[in-house]
């Protein structure tokens, strides 16, 4: 069995590997310092707001943190009598709410 060596050492060139721009899903850009508290509050109410987004219309996947945030939103529109002309999509929202908690919770309601 003979071995040879290469004469001359040659580098091969890496492949670039495309990278997801910061933000995208799936990836995280790599952290150059640490995330303040600060940023980190802004980012949770940035997802608590899209989640509660999506979940308009689709309240069957919406997590139950989300719901009871629709909740809160719609009732205090309903008290807000500057927002009348809310009024009618917040009722609207809150019974979708109110009817997905109902049934996945199996409430009972009496009267």
């Amino acid at each position: 069995m003979s071995y040879t060596t290469p004469s001359a050492t040659t580098q091969t060139p890496t492949p670039h590997v495309a990278t997801a721009p910061k933000g995208a899903s799936g990836q995280r850009a790599a952290a150059t310092q640490a995330i303040t508290a600060a940023q980190r509050q802004q980012a949770y109410r940035q997802r608590s707001k899209r989640a509660m987004t999506q979940a308009i219309g689709d309240e069957a996947h919406a997590s139950r943190v989300t719901l009871l945030a629709l909740l809160g939103r719609d009732l205090a529109l309903l008290g807000d009598d500057t927002a009348k002309s809310m009024h009618s999509a917040a009722r609207s929202s809150a019974r979708r709410v109110m009817n997905t908690l109902v049934t996945r919770y199996a409430i009972i309601l009496e009267g």
